[in-house]
């Protein structure tokens, strides 16, 4: 028996897997939900899809916000309209990326302010700041666009 053959014996044949595609209607932050409006014409809206992959209360791991208005696939866990997750989006607003002590958002920003600070030895003394300070601080901000911390 192969693993997949071990794997597929464990999988229980007679709940369908379903995957709906949708449009996302709001999503709260907070609770790292959105809400989704399933594209079949009279389908009643789905509430409180999960955009991480389990609801333990963590800020930590990956999550991508998608953009209101914009199409996702949505799974069913156990064909369960009340307990779904959003599989794949079409367009992110931004995204999180975060371990137990650190995220992707906070580190960009602090490497962007380490170099808008930095500062070399010259025959003269210490230089200035650099520059392209400007470019510096831009990138800071687009990072601030890009990730959230």
């Amino acid at each position: 028996m192969t693993p997949f053959d071990a794997l597929t014996a464990h999988i229980d044949s007679r709940i369908p897997t379903q995957v709906v595609g949708g449009t996302v209607l709001r999503v709260d932050r907070a609770r790292a939900v959105c809400n989704v409006q399933p594209a079949d014409q009279g389908a009643p809206e789905l509430l409180d899809v999960q955009l991480r992959a389990v609801d333990d209360g963590s800020a930590q791991g990956f999550v991508l916000w998608p953009v209101v208005g914009s199409p996702v696939l949505v799974g069913l866990i156990d064909n369960d309209p009340n307990n779904c997750f959003v599989a794949s989006v079409s367009q992110v607003e931004t995204f999180t990326l975060s371990t137990s002590t650190d995220s992707a958002g906070k580190w960009l920003a602090d490497l962007c302010t380490a170099l808008t600070q930095l500062t070399v030895t010259t025959p003269a003394g210490p230089s200035g700041p650099p520059i392209n300070l400007p470019d510096f601080q831009q990138l800071a901000q687009r990072a601030g666009t890009l990730f959230t911390t």
